[in-house]
């Protein structure tokens, strides 16, 4: 397996499909896909697809040809000069040669990047850092940052800090970069895609920022083993050494990386790393001794513990970085067919479960949802459902806040969760009573607390008190429906 992901086959637009019968293909995509096929291996992950789609995207390249204009005479004789281009190309291809290097640019976070042997491949498995960067960020807006800023060390191409500036242009980016070749390239792909919020700065990881802070650090570095085989491997050995290894020690720049990181972040800002699949555990381990909480690792695609971040306690003490010190508290109230009741948002504690939810309540998700479940003494549940038990769709799921150090009391809103530990979206429960075996603890994750109940705590109780049944495979589900008519904002006092 390739150590640090695996680089797409071919770019996105191929429109190449495993339903296209060979037949409709030109003589020259496949001849090219014939000699691919013999080397697939070593540089085509994708089987017989695989093969059609990169030779379709070699021949297209090689020739400088649109899709249209090759297909057009799908019989047309190619000139000597085509034949021996396509040549030289399909030799540099099976000789392990990334196909990105040759067409100069691929697909990331559905952007287009140049690339070149300055630079490694932008790998899908990446996108899981800009994802996590993002839910970062949002989170920290809602406590009232009105504009996160955001450093990516070793860009290279720039995918990563392109990739959040084009998502959030309002936000601050820095990117720094110790290879002046490869900086060329990002300087390149900042232009392209017209960046205007991304800075980028040309160092050895945190050497040219100076006091400077951020309230996110993003990082996918070197940390493969020096030693380890798959440097010599066609997958890896035509992409540059020092952007895959930091040396004998796999884990050198992820260990100056996280030792670094609390004088360059803001209180409460979030430290994410990509990392090989085996590292997660001795990264976790580095995090929570320099002090990070909520650390927890995230699979890629392929089930393989890709990216791994940790938050920087928040210190209330002033100080001349701490211009979010002051707490910004957030109100909802509930109007129900039972009646009113208002909740505040642990927004300090748990940042992500709040922006979560905020961002269903300002789409209008808990409008019209029933309350679903109810279990006297225990608690009631709701957010997931519809009048008639209609299921509702819902973002993607979150992490799990509950080493937050918030406890499951009455009155407390939680997180409703599946056994998978981080598989929270938008359903939630209100505690009865106090629900100690729901708190984190040795060997029982626990349940985020993110909200709390400050007025109208009769109206929960009324709806605790209502007779239920089973319906469409659930159980405890009221008989009349206890109905969510709106969720909104309110001004706090």
């Amino acid at each position: 397996m390739d150590p640090r992901g695996t680089p797409r086959p071919l770019e996105a637009s191929s429109p190449i499909d495993a339903n296209r019968p060979p037949a409709n293909l030109h003589p020259a995509v496949l001849a090219a896909a014939a000699a691919l096929r013999v080397v697939m291996d070593r540089v085509v992950t994708d089987a017989e697809t695989g093969a059609l789609r990169e030779a379709e995207s070699l021949v297209l390249a090689a020739l400088a040809l649109p899709r249209s204009t090759l297909y057009a005479d799908p019989q047309r004789a190619l000139s000597i000069d085509e034949r021996e281009r396509i040549a030289q190309w399909l030799a540099r291809r099976c000789d392990g040669e990334p196909l990105a290097y040759l067409l100069g640019e691929r697909e990331f976070w559905s952007l287009t990047l140049e690339v070149s042997p300055a630079v490694l491949v932008p790998r899908p498995e990446t996108e899981l850092l800009v994802e996590r960067a993002l839910q970062a960020g949002d989170a920290l807006e809602a406590t009232g940052i009105a504009l996160p800023k955001v450093l990516d060390l070793g860009t290279g191409s720039g995918a990563i800090a392109i990739a959040i500036a084009h998502e959030r242009p309002g936000w601050q980016i820095t990117a720094v970069e110790r290879s002046a070749a490869a900086l060329v390239v990002a300087h390149r792909n900042a232009t392209r895609h017209a960046t205007a919020n991304l800075e980028l700065l040309a160092g050895d990881w945190y050497a040219p920022l100076g006091q400077r802070r951020f309230h996110v650090i993003a990082s996918n570095p070197p940390y493969v083993a020096c030693d380890d085989p798959h440097l010599a491997g066609n997958l890896l050995r035509h992409e540059p050494r020092a952007a895959l290894t930091p040396g004998d020690d796999a884990l050198a720049d992820l260990r100056r990386l996280v030792e670094a990181a609390p004088r360059h972040l803001e209180s409460g800002g979030s430290l994410l790393l990509e990392h090989g699949a085996t590292q997660g555990a001795e990264l976790r381990e580095l995090l929570v001794a320099r002090g990070f909480s909520h650390v927890v690792s995230h699979p890629d695609l392929a089930g393989h513990e890709r990216v791994t971040e940790g938050q920087l306690p928040s210190v209330d003490a002033p100080g001349p970085h701490r211009s979010h010190r002051r707490r910004e508290i957030f109100m909802l109230k509930f109007n129900t067919s039972a009646g009113d009741f208002t909740v505040e948002l642990f927004a300090k504690e748990s940042p992500e479960s709040t922006a979560n939810f905020l961002k269903y309540v300002d789409y209008g998700h808990y409008d019209g949802t029933i309350f679903h479940r109810v279990i006297p003494d225990f608690m009631i549940q709701g957010g997931g459902f519809a009048s008639g038990m209609e299921q509702k769709d819902t973002r993607p799921p979150i992490r799990n806040e509950a080493t937050n150090g918030m406890e499951n009391l009455r009155g407390t809103l939680a997180m409703a969760r599946a056994s998978d530990i981080h598989s929270a979206t938008a359903q939630f429960f209100i505690n009865l009573v106090d629900n100690d075996f729901l708190n984190h603890q040795p060997g029982n994750h626990g349940y985020a607390v993110f909200a709390r109940v400050i007025s109208g705590m009769d109206v929960v109780d009324v709806i605790a008190g209502v007779p239920t049944t089973r319906r469409r495979g659930h159980g405890d589900v009221p008989v009349d429906e206890v109905i969510v008519h709106s969720v909104t904002r309110e001004a706090a006092n």
